[in-house]
């Protein structure tokens, strides 16, 4: 009776000594991992192989977020750029950038009324501010960058839109 009890301490001792032991892994080799394309990876802009379309700059009254980047008041630039099929937005302040893609509305939709400038909507919150666009009058495109400024029922009926003048650079 023994030399069982004793058979089966050992076993449960090995079996809890395995169950602790780390499992050797080796890593995966990829031969090409330019072939795969992680859709959750930032977008790289190289800056020399692509003319901006749009070259302005404006003024931030206000703390506004945008696709939850935290723009801070202050002198911004901002560039238009076509990147293969897309209109990317960069935001330019003080040598950080925030390059952001946008969802362009046909051109036979905006109106031919306004100068180039930045939407900013009052919301989400009482004292939220969201940069919700950018029109650009050469290219007659509004460029619609984040509409979480109006997801809640009040701020649909009380938000307010904000333009902010943009200059343009020559």
């Amino acid at each position: 009776m023994r030399t069982i009890t004793t058979k089966i301490m050992w076993a449960i001792m090995l079996a809890v000594l395995a169950g602790l032991a780390p499992v050797a892994t080796h890593a995966q080799a990829e031969t090409s991992p330019d072939e795969y394309r992680d859709g959750g990876m930032a977008t790289i802009i190289p800056e020399a192989s692509v003319k901006p379309d749009f070259e302005g700059k404006f003024t931030m009254p206000y703390e506004v977020w945008c696709h939850g980047n935290r723009l801070v008041p202050g002198e911004y630039k901002v560039m238009v750029k076509t990147v293969g099929a897309e209109k990317m937005v960069t935001l330019q302040r003080e040598g950080s950038n925030v390059v952001l893609h946008s969802h362009p509305v046909a051109p036979t939709s905006v109106s031919d009324v306004g100068h180039s400038a930045v939407m900013l909507r009052h919301g989400p919150g009482p004292s939220g501010h969201t940069l919700e666009g950018v029109y650009v009058e050469n290219l007659k495109l509004v460029l619609f960058l984040d509409d979480s400024g109006h997801t809640s029922p009040f701020d649909k009926i009380f938000a307010s839109m904000t333009r902010l003048p943009i200059s343009a650079m020559n």
